[in-house]
């Protein structure tokens, strides 16, 4: 039996353990009152490491573990568990001598690479969930974690953990962890050390059929060495995360209470979900809900527009575990330029007096004295002087406008999703196509660039937030989304990036006109131009346009309706290659203020 813990002592100790593996970690142990096991984690942003341990608690309780240790000459049991638990902790990141520089997941594209495999096997396998695909990527990690450690130590008092959880739980393992406990010896466990817990083995044919096609069909040898260059090839990591997980998913019906000693996510066992998602993306990983501070910085939007741009560019798939609209969303706005539309909202003013025309006699009867011109003296009747007021002012019409915080409210978008939207934009061919499903030249793409660079200006100009928005598309029909605040744009969002393209182009201008009733409003339309009832609705359109901020993004050559709109005196953006995508500031305020002088705009 050990000693009472002394938990001052024993972080001292893990402390200068973590640090002779130059580790930057401060190493805590929280004493616990309630009973169970060991629970440890780290956090790989700030690399803290802790470790749970409850009062009593002492793996050599257990007469197996006793003998173990004694054969051993291990004296504390408890301190040499909790060195193996501090070193593997430490491998998440690196340890000192480490030959390949890396930990495992060790960073946020470490962490990418890892959750992506595991999310994809699991809706594959129908089995997906938040709490499936995290326990079980720290199953795989644990278990190639485990192997590099086990070149730093014997690691008995990992075994002997392995052999607690046997016996907490009923003398027997339930199937997961037994399939994770023989990977792990079949890579690093010694001859007594496979002893000790074959005995907590089930030895289900189910089981080791698992544990076989893992070793066989990742390339797991008996030569250490070897395992290592394999396992911790992060170029290998998708394929090599992705086929463990997709055997090991057939162990997932039972729930595992076995603790992961040491899991990047904390020590939690394994419960069966109620229910599993259905695998289109409806349970996609959530940055609120997630407790992995590494997972977080994944998540995290601004990682994710730097993660899509990259998938993009090297020919890989938007991530399985996000949803696919998500996904895109950041595509296109780590993507867009910028487009500033400048519509800034004028006021009617008033006439003012800049001059005074010619002068007369002050008249206190009927003149304020607050006219009086004193620079200016006549002599009156009698020869006496008197001053003078104005006869009469040059006068001006002052027009102020507002500034740009007083951008419209209401920001109507108008896009074309007809069936030649998907056509290329210009002699190039549609472009890529494994991030973008209608490809990265495609029409569609350059009005989506149009859109998010408008979207984006926005937010630089700091009214974003405070905007109304509005989204009609139109092909064989015409549909609005409705007026959305900018926290409710997700039907917006969806409507523009799961596109059901239509086989014919016309738009009616009755839901137009609805949707963009307010006067003074931004309304913006994207399309290739190729309208089949424009005729028709032509001057209908005209109208609607009249009192807007209005801008037309046409997408690939003129058409008709561009050199409509050009004669109306419409500004018309031309946009067929990403050459014409930079920054830039569209004037669309010159025709508003005309029609506005001209009265037109009340």
């Amino acid at each position: 039996m050990n000693a009472p813990i002394n938990h001052q002592s024993l972080e001292e100790h893990l402390q200068n353990l973590a640090r002779a593996q130059g580790s930057p970690s401060k190493v805590t142990v929280t004493p616990l009152r309630e009973g169970g096991s060991l629970q440890a984690r780290i956090n790989l942003v700030n690399y803290d490491i802790n470790l749970e341990i409850p009062q009593g608690w002492d793996p050599a309780q257990y007469a197996r573990i006793k003998r173990f240790a004694q054969k051993l000459q291990i004296k504390d049991t408890l301190r040499k568990v909790c060195d193996d638990v501090t070193l593997h902790e430490v491998g998440h990141n690196k340890l000192r001598n480490d030959e390949h520089g890396l930990g495992v997941p060790g960073d946020v594209q470490g962490k990418e690479i890892t959750i992506d495999a595991v999310s994809k096997a699991m809706r594959e396998a129908g089995r997906f969930s938040i709490g499936v695909v995290l326990y079980l990527e720290n199953v795989i990690a644990d278990a190639i974690n485990n192997l590099n450690c086990s070149n730093y130590s014997k690691f008995n008092g990992a075994n002997m953990f392995f052999a607690e959880q046997g016996e907490v739980n009923g003398g027997k393992y339930s199937p997961l962890f037994e399939a994770f406990v023989k990977l792990n010896m079949g890579m690093w466990g010694s001859s007594r050390q496979r002893k000790l817990v074959k005995h907590y083995y089930t030895d289900k044919k189910e089981i080791d059929e698992v544990v076989k096609s893992c070793i066989e069909e990742v390339g797991i040898t008996k030569d250490k060495k070897h395992n290592l260059a394999l396992l911790f090839n992060r170029s290998q990591w998708h394929d090599t995360f992705y086929t463990f997980a997709k055997h090991l998913v057939e162990l997932m019906d039972q729930n595992a209470p076995e603790i992961l000693f040491g899991s990047g996510n904390g020590g939690k066992g394994y419960v069966v979900p109620a229910e599993f998602d259905d695998g289109e993306g409806a349970g996609a990983f959530d940055p609120e809900k997630i407790d992995d501070p590494l997972l977080k910085r994944v998540l995290d939007k601004d990682n994710m527009k730097k993660v899509m741009q990259r998938r993009n560019q090297n020919g890989e798939d938007v991530p399985t575990f996000v949803e696919n609209w998500r996904a895109l969303d950041y595509f296109y706005q780590g993507l867009a330029s910028e487009l500033f539309i400048k519509a800034e909202t004028p006021k009617k003013g008033q006439r003012m007096p800049i001059a005074p025309i010619q002068t007369r006699q002050f008249d206190p009867d009927r003149d304020s004295l607050d006219h009086i011109l004193f620079g200016k003296i006549v002599l009156d009747e009698s020869g006496k002087p008197a001053f003078t007021v104005p006869r009469g002012y040059v006068e001006h019409t002052a027009r102020y406008k507002s500034s740009i915080t007083n951008y419209p409210e209401l920001n109507i978008a108008v896009l074309d999703n007809s069936g030649s939207m998907q056509e290329a934009a210009n002699a190039k061919g549609v472009g890529r196509q494994n991030i973008v499903p209608w490809g990265d030249n495609s029409k569609y793409h350059y009005a989506l660039l149009a859109y998010y660079g408008v979207e984006k200006a926005l937010h630089r100009m700091g009214v974003g937030t405070k905007t109304r928005y509005n989204l009609v598309t139109f092909s064989s029909r015409t549909e609005a989304t409705g007026e959305k605040s900018y926290e409710d744009r997700t039907a917006i969002k969806r409507r523009i990036l799961e596109p059901v393209f239509g086989d014919s182009t016309s738009i009616d201008t009755g839901i137009l006109a609805r949707s963009a009733h307010e006067p003074g409003s931004v309304l913006m339309t994207i399309s290739d131009g190729d309208i089949q009832n424009w005729d028709s609705v032509k001057n209908d359109f005209k109208r609607i346009i009249a009192d807007k901020f209005y801008v037309h993004f046409q997408i690939g050559s003129d058409t008709q309706t561009t050199r409509d709109l050009e004669s109306w005196g419409a500004t018309v953006v031309k946009i067929s290659d990403a050459a014409e995508m930079p920054k830039k500031a569209i004037d669309i305020t010159k025709r508003f203020y005309q029609s506005y002088m001209a009265g037109e705009v009340r």
